[in-house]
């Protein structure tokens, strides 16, 4: 297995090589012949056999909608003959955050593993409260190459240590409705000049169409929105004020301030509210989390393969992306290590991992994504392989254990630059007057 030595990983908040680019092309054959069950690894690999009497592993699963993870443990439980406690953990990502950050810090022996996000990784892992992974996938020879590698690299690690592997994959990619494209004669933007003029003939604001819908509110969402420009202008949402950066946060303003492609309520529009006036047929591009086409395709009063979605287009620095996921993590302090490892060697196998389409959510592993029957029920993993073929254009978001603290302070800020409380200027040196000291404080730099 060719892998990459986990021992030279750097600090991630250093703007990440982050492509998801990775070895696409393993074919979905030679994945399933490494599908032997996870409590049985070969001889050779160091494992120690299926363990002798069945034991109980405790895991919490953040925000099930449906019965799909069962049948992930009821194979679980079939392979192996241990038993599975499974937490539903709740589905208001704060609560989720408060009831991890509080069981964790308290030595928690009750949680063996647990599904994490993005940023618990560097938050947890500098805690102490995670263990590294690095043995796991020695002895169940899980392969590294077959993930974006940013997923592994950037976000799933913490000074040079795994926390986590990726289950499932997150991406923003660009939407638009083919129907309104075709009807003004567009073609989709190669770049942001190209997306204001596309972006005006899309907007008829009599008819109550606009070109592009942003998401604006705090809370995480104009968080993303900023991170995503400002990646494109060459800064990023803790590097403020570069040039590129400045350049980003006055075009996405200018958007609906000046050239009016999209409403003037972006500053107060979520996730929700977007997506209700998408399906409303309110807007003719997004730039937002891939798992929204699935929830496209799966309304049937809207949908009429009227959806599609294209490349970025090219910002004053690239034409990146961003990107995230869920994965599986080890709690430090669980009495049952060894166990939590077989979770974590089971559900990094490609067959497991596969079974998150019938949830329409699209696997970590880049081979899955050309299967068709992954094509067929995680709608989204076309465009993601389109991107990854294309080489170069998704990076993970920046990383520190203090993430929230920093995007609490971009986004403070940078909204009242966009409701017209504080100039561009005074917003930016705000925001870094406290996103500097955290840095400092995170990195020693």
């Amino acid at each position: 297995m060719s892998r990459k030595d986990l021992a030279s990983l750097t600090r991630p908040v250093s703007r990440r090589a982050f492509l998801k680019t990775a070895g696409v092309g393993a074919s979905l054959a030679a994945l399933s012949a490494c599908a032997v069950p996870a409590a049985a690894p070969s001889e050779d690999s160091g494992g120690e056999g299926t363990m002798a009497e069945p034991q109980q592993l405790n895991i919490v699963y953040w925000a099930d909608s449906n019965d799909f993870f069962q049948g992930v443990i009821d194979q679980y439980q079939e392979e192996t003959g241990n038993t599975v406690n499974y937490e539903v953990a709740p589905a208001v990502y704060i609560e989720w955050q408060q009831m991890m950050t509080t069981r964790l810090a308290s030595g928690d022996t009750g949680t063996d593993a647990f599904h994490s996000d993005d940023f618990q990784a560097a938050i947890y892992g500098a805690a102490g409260w995670l263990s590294p992974l690095e043995p796991v996938v020695e002895l169940y020879d899980i392969d590294l190459d077959d993930w974006p590698q940013t997923l592994i690299y950037d976000v799933s690690s913490w000074d040079g240590a795994l926390y986590r592997i990726p289950w499932g994959n997150d991406t923003e990619i660009f939407f638009y409705r083919t129907d309104y494209f075709e009807e003004a004669g567009v073609s989709p933007p190669t770049d942001w000049n190209d997306l204001v003029e596309v972006g005006t003939a899309l907007t008829d604001e009599d008819a109550g169409i606009y070109g592009i819908a942003l998401s604006a509110t705090i809370g995480g969402q104009l968080g993303n929105e900023i991170q995503h420009w400002t990646n494109q202008g060459g800064g990023a949402i803790n590097n403020l004020d570069n040039d590129g950066a400045r350049e980003a946060l006055a075009f996405y303003k200018a958007l609906y301030a000046e050239h009016n492609i999209a409403p003037d309520s972006a500053p107060q529009e979520d996730y929700s509210s977007v997506f209700q006036g998408w399906l409303s047929d309110k807007y003719a591009m997004w730039w937002c989390w891939d798992g929204f086409f699935g929830a496209m395709r799966t309304n049937e009063e809207f949908w009429a393969d009227q959806v599609s979605a294209f490349l970025p287009p090219m910002g004053p620095d690239n034409a990146e992306t961003i990107t995230g996921c869920w994965g599986w993590s080890v709690v430090a302090s669980s009495p049952n290590q060894e166990l939590a490892n077989e979770w974590i060697g089971f559900t990094a196998r490609a067959d497991v991992m596969k079974q998150q389409i019938y949830r329409g959510r699209v696997p970590a592993r880049v081979s899955l994504w050309a299967d068709p029957e992954v094509q067929d029920l995680a709608p989204s993993s076309p465009f993601l392989l389109d991107l990854a073929e294309a080489g170069g254009l998704v990076k993970a978001r920046p990383v520190t254990p203090s993430i929230q603290e920093i995007y609490d302070a971009a986004e403070q800020n940078v909204h009242a630059y966009l409701t017209d409380q504080v100039s561009l200027d005074e917003a930016v040196t705000a925001a870094m007057d406290k996103i500097n000291p955290i840095l400092e404080r995170d990195l020693g730099s």
